[in-house]
Formats: C-alpha cells, structure tokens, sequence
C-alpha cells in the first residue's frame, strides 16, 4: 500500500510539473554531459519513473529513451536517499541476465542516485554506467548525490516557469489546477473547502493603469496579494490566478470557522492602498465551495468557484456559496444560447401577437409581434428567459431579422382584410451594432409592399443609446420615412424625459410593473398620471402596458391614456385570431374580453 501510495504520488507530480517536456530534457543535458566527464563513464542518464516505465529524459552514450519499469537497473535506487552501486552487474542475479549486461552495450558497473523533490517525492534517478567492474568511493558518491541535487533543482526551477505570476509571484492558475489534479490521487476523497476572491473592480485597475501607467497597478496587486498571505500565513497556500484574483485551499473547515477567517481578510482587505499617490479601496467578493478531492470534483471546481464569485460580485455581497440551482440555471441559459442558431434554422421559432386598442373608441389598432420559442428538450421557454440571453449573443441580428421579414409578411396578410391595421416590433440594442437594420426593414417593407406608416418599433427605455452610436442615426431615418417609434418599459429603469428629446418617438409604453396593480398603489396612480400627463404635454402618446382588470383601464383612461394592451383586453395570440377580433370589432361593439 506504500509503494501504490509514493506511486500515485509520483505519477501525480509527473503530469502536474510536466517534467515529459522535452524542453526540460535540453536543460539537463550539459549537466548530465558535466556527470559523465566527472566519473570518467561512458554512459550517464536522467531518469523519471511511472508505475509502468523508466522514462529518460536526458542521456549520454545511451540512445535508450524509454524501459520497462520492472527490468530497469536504474529502478534499484528509487528505494531510498542513498546512492546505490552495483559493483558488477554480471555477478549480480538481478542483472545478470539483463539486456543491457548480455546485449551490445556489455554494461558491468552502475550507480545511481535518486531525484527527490523539496516535498520529498522520489521522481526518477540520476545514473552512471562502465563497461567495467567499479565502486565508488564514498567521497565520489557524496559527489553523485551532489549532482543529483544539481538535476532536481534544475527540474524544479524548469518546471516551475510558466506556472508563476510574474506580478506577485505566486503560483498562478495553471498550478492551482495541479495541485488540485494530484490532491485528487492522494487516494484519500478528503473534504476541503475552496474560496475564489477578488480584490479589485477589474475596470477601476484598468483606468489606474491607463492615468498611472502598469507599475503603481502592479505594486498595488503585490501590496494585495501580500496581505492575503498575511492572513493565511501557516494555514493555506495562496494562488494568483487572475489579474485581480486569488484562490486558496481550507481542508475540513466548517462553514463558519470559514465564513468568520474569510471576515478576518475581509476586514484586512478592505483597508486603503496606495497606487502611485492615490488611495485605492480594495473590493472583497468570495466564491466559496466545498468539494472532496476526487477528480470527478477537482476537475469542475474552478468553474464552481466562479459561479459562487460572480453571484457574489453581481449581488455586492462578501461571499457566496456554491449554489447547484444557480449553476443549472446558467447552465441552461449557455444552453439556450447555444442551441438558438439551430432552433432558428429548425424552425423551432415561432410568433404570435397581442392586440392593442384605442381607449378612447375601445377599437383594437395595433399588435404587438412576440417572439417564442418551443425548444426539442426544454419544451416552451419563456422569451423573459431566453430574449436577455440572445441579447448578449451574436445571433440576437439575425433572429430580429427573422421576425423583420415574418411579422412584415403577416402584417401584409392583414392589409387584404383589415386594412390600417399597424404593427409593432421589438428591436434590441444589439441590433443596431450592425449599422444596417433600417437597410433590412426597409428593404423587406418594399418586398411586402407595407406603407412604412404601418410600422412600429419598440426600443427599451436607458443609456444605451449612449453606448451605441450608430442607433441614433437609424432611428431617425426610420423616422423621415413615416416608421413610428416608441419608447417600452417606460417608468422600469432610466425613466429620463430629457434623453427622450434626442430619439425621434412619437410613443411611450408605460411599463407593466407600474400599471399592473394600479388601483390599489397610490404610489403607482401619481407615477402613472404625472406620465400620462406630461407626455401629452411634450407631444407624446401613452399606451398602458399589462393591464389586468376594468379599474385600472378605467383610471387610464379617465387620465387621458391614449392605449392600452394586456390580458383583460386580449392575450397574445394566433395570426388568424387577431384578424377574426379586429374584423369583429370593427364590425360592432367591442366583445368583453376579461
């Protein structure tokens, strides 16, 4: 059970270090040319072992570049710290009859020191071969075992470039994830638990460094790492494994031994540092999550660690827990995101509308197209989920354009029988990153032969507007051409009359949240009438989104709302159904639709 144990240690420390490059073998040949010239020998190897092979790495006067473990000379010195010799193979029954002995090479002499690691792993040997009998003195094989360290220490420097950061010199990420992988073989499933911090708002280092130039930043980023090896001095090793980030180990700790040492950096952390002159609040967000070290876990832990700080860093709090729920739902989310592109081309998207109508003769004028989506495996998903993961995907252009040309084409449909009859459409900010989605409006309002008049787009209330230079011009010329354009969500977020004078609307959508409700929150009905009347009064019309029963569409409309849609009026809907409820309606009273 030792040996199995030293074994998975070594096989472990064999692909966590990557002491198989080959880059790491030119490395140590002048030192194994030095050993042979040393001791007079024709043949000298570096050796590393697995549970199946010798490896060698780095060799002189054998071309021999790998050995079957169990009929390896060089094997016998893996035993313990001492040098081992063999005086003459071929009086020796272990060797005698060894390919190397009997074989063209006729090797009778051997000594060999083992390679042992700071952490006291056995990884291979330093060897030396002669065609005849020898010992070595004891002066020559403390010169060996000299040597042997010589190799490691080159090994251990060579293997450990790349897999520091330069700034704080730390282990970075690429070790933290070795470590995890040979934790994982220990072969013990020990319970552990993992904290991912970040101590910086990335943006903020950004700017200090753009003002102060990269060496105040990396300063800062020592100053910081400093402080959190501070606080775990003799309790866990630290690893630099972002910009901003650092990651670190607690074996068998509970969740509140965690929580109050992570209060502890917290507070350390949160203390002022200096950048160039200028103070700098560090920031203190912790993903924390528990794992046992089995591989089927040290795997995925970053990733979970990351779920964990995210949540942390998008809710402002200290530190978060692993949440399963949270990560499936991201999961799903990236599904979605990726399964979009094939949906569309399997015609898994569909639309319908909901109708909007005049409050003021109770005729419905217009509908509202809405994007679904029936996915194969997930079934129906709701576009308040899917809608904001496109949104931050390339493909949110091409699914607009694809509702451009569908709902363009059944609005032509309705001209034949309800003529006059308009319709809306969504437009994403993402949409106009582009530069052309009034090109392709325009281009399929031609194909289908609709009046632009008979047009409306809706674009979200807020300061993208800012971030997208392009929307602006776009709108404008949607505008010139008789395309209507209406402000949604009104009263959910930016809500800024002022911005409004550089858009060219004619239309504003009160959000559903504040008309949903209506008639029991006072605070909502001054909301809704100080909107109602002020947009009158700047040239605007309202329409009133989410309305749920006959008191709130009485409010809107004793306040002068010019539209309204929602469920008392009619939900969304087949094509064909809105043209049997506008044909009915223009046709006699309006049906009760509650």
């Amino acid at each position: 059970m030792q040996d199995r144990a030293e074994d998975l240690d070594r096989i472990a420390l064999i692909e966590a270090l990557n002491v198989m490059d080959p880059a790491l073998g030119t490395a140590l040949d002048p030192i194994t040319e030095l050993v042979a010239f040393t001791f007079g020998v024709p043949i000298a190897l570096v050796s590393i072992f697995d549970a199946v092979h010798q490896h060698i790495i780095s060799r002189v006067g054998l071309a021999l570049t790998r050995h079957e473990r169990h009929s390896s000379i060089c094997a016998l010195a893996l035993g313990g710290p001492d040098v081992v010799q063999v005086a003459d193979l071929r009086l020796d029954p272990r060797f005698a009859d060894n390919a190397l002995v009997t074989g063209p090479e006729q090797l009778r002499f051997y000594a060999g020191a083992p390679l042992i690691t700071k952490a006291g792993i056995t990884l291979g040997t330093l060897c030396i071969m002669g065609r005849e009998p020898r010992r070595l003195s004891a002066e020559e094989q403390l010169q060996l075992q000299t040597l042997s360290r010589v190799v490691i220490a080159q090994m251990e420097l060579k293997m450990s470039l790349g897999r520091r950061e330069q700034v704080s010199g730390l282990p970075n990420r690429q070790q933290f994830q070795a470590d995890l992988n040979a934790l994982s073989r220990g072969g013990e499933a020990r319970a552990f638990t993992a904290v991912l911090l970040d101590v910086f708002d990335l943006q903020s280092a950004n700017d200090a460094g753009q003002a102060l130039g990269m060496k105040p930043v990396e300063t800062l980023l020592r100053q910081a790492a400093l402080r959190v090896q501070d606080v775990l001095r003799d309790i866990a090793q630290v690893y630099h494994v972002g910009v901003t980030r650092f990651a670190f180990l607690l074996p068998e700790q509970s969740h509140d031994q965690t929580e109050a040492l992570l209060d502890r950096l917290r507070v350390r952390m949160r203390r002022p540092l200096m950048a160039g002159s200028i103070p700098m609040s560090p920031q203190f967000h912790a993903g924390v999550c528990d794992f046992r070290a089995v591989p089927e876990q040290t795997a995925d832990l970053i990733r979970k660690c990351l779920v964990a700080m995210h949540h942390a860093l998008q809710t402002d709090a200290c530190l978060c827990w692993y949440s399963q729920e949270r990560d499936d739902a991201l999961r799903r989310r990236y599904r979605l995101a990726s399964d979009a592109g094939r949906g569309l081309a399997q015609h898994q998207f569909s639309l319908v509308y909901q109708p909007r109508f005049n409050l003021i003769d109770g005729l419905p004028v217009s509908a509202e197209a809405l994007l679904r989506w029936t996915h194969p495996m997930l079934g129906p998903v709701s576009p308040g989920e899917f809608i904001p993961v496109l949104e931050r995907t390339a493909l949110m252009p091409a699914i607009s354009r694809w509702v451009i040309d569908h709902a363009l084409a059944q609005a032509a449909q309705w001209q034949q029988s309800v003529p006059g009859f308009s319709l809306s459409l969504n437009l994403s900010p993402r949409d106009f990153d582009d530069q052309c989605v009034w090109s392709v409006l325009s281009e399929r309002l031609d194909a289908h032969g609709l009046p632009p008049g008979l047009v409306e787009i809706e674009i979200t209330e807020g300061q993208w507007l800012n971030h997208h230079p392009a929307a602006l011009p776009q709108l404008r010329a949607m505008a010139a051409a008789g395309v209507r354009i209406a402000i949604d969500d009104f009263g959910s977020g930016y809500s800024n009359f002022g911005y409004l004078s550089e858009v060219p609307i004619s239309h504003i959508k009160i959000d559903q949240t504040l008309v949903t409700g209506l008639a029991r929150s006072r605070t909502a009905r001054l909301k809704v009438e100080a909107i109602i009347k002020l947009s009158r009064q700047l040239g605007y019309r309202t329409v009133a989104e989410g309305v749920e029963n006959e008191a709130e569409l009485s409010l809107l409309r004793l306040w002068g709302c010019d539209e309204a849609q929602g469920y008392h009026l009619a939900r969304p809907m087949h094509p064909d159904a809105v043209l049997q409820l506008v044909s009915a309606c223009r046709a006699g009273p309006l049906p009760d639709a509650g």
